[in-house]
């Protein structure tokens, strides 16, 4: 019965991927294991150009420490100077958008797939219930703190700060401060004066570059 149950798991697993996710998964848990631990600028260097390859996109260069978990990378988009530090953990199962000048802090989690608890079968546990995607969207200039949660489904604004330890699951307000569990608005960032940098013109009440386009659409 075990064997039964394992081979339909591996077989649902499989079904749901495309040869080139399939191929994807495969070296970033294999060939990810031989560049995560590589120390200084050459670890940093061969991070970027290998997840290059294995992320739908990634902007210029980047700064991903040694031990950052990226699982389905096929579905991360990521923007320029982003820096991951160690032990975070990006899952880019259902869609993971990611603008500029991004900061993800020691350990933080973000989630774009989770497993169902809701099926049409109360009596199938949720481990056959297979998983539920829902596609998280981040703008530029966001710090996301150590220890973080960022739950499927969510748009963090561009200029948010989450506070370390936060649970997200619900959308931030541009240039907001959340903390707490569940997050909450616990504050504001000051504001550049309305033209002063180009990526802030949201001041005004228009959103800013590229805030439109990293929203996710409505169901």
């Amino acid at each position: 019965m075990a064997e039964i149950r394992l081979v339909g798991f591996v077989r649902r697993f499989l079904h749901t991927l495309s040869p080139r996710q399939m191929a994807t998964v495969w070296a970033e848990d294999f060939l990810g294991m031989l560049i995560r631990p590589i120390p200084g600028f050459s670890g940093f260097t061969l991070r970027w150009l290998f997840y290059r390859v294995l992320f739908k996109r990634l902007g210029g260069y980047s700064f991903i420490y040694k031990g950052v978990y990226f699982e389905h990378c096929y579905g991360i988009d990521a923007g320029k100077n982003l820096h991951v530090s160690a032990g975070a953990v990006l899952y880019g199962r259902g869609g993971l958008t990611i603008g500029d000048d991004v900061m993800i802090g020691h350990y933080a989690t973000i989630y774009s797939s989770q497993h169902r608890w809701d099926g049409d079968d109360p009596t199938l546990p949720m481990i056959h219930q297979g998983h539920k995607s829902a596609p998280v969207t981040i703008g530029d200039d966001v710090w996301i703190g150590a220890h973080a949660t960022v739950l499927p489904g969510i748009h963090i604004a561009t200029g948010t700060v989450v506070a370390a330890g936060a649970v997200v699951n619900r959308d931030t307000e541009p240039y907001s401060i959340v903390g707490g569990v569940p997050a909450r608005t616990i504050g504001h960032r000051p504001r550049a004066a309305v033209g002063a940098h180009p990526t802030l013109s949201a001041i005004a009440g228009d959103p800013p570059r590229d805030e439109q386009a990293l929203r996710p659409p409505h169901p």
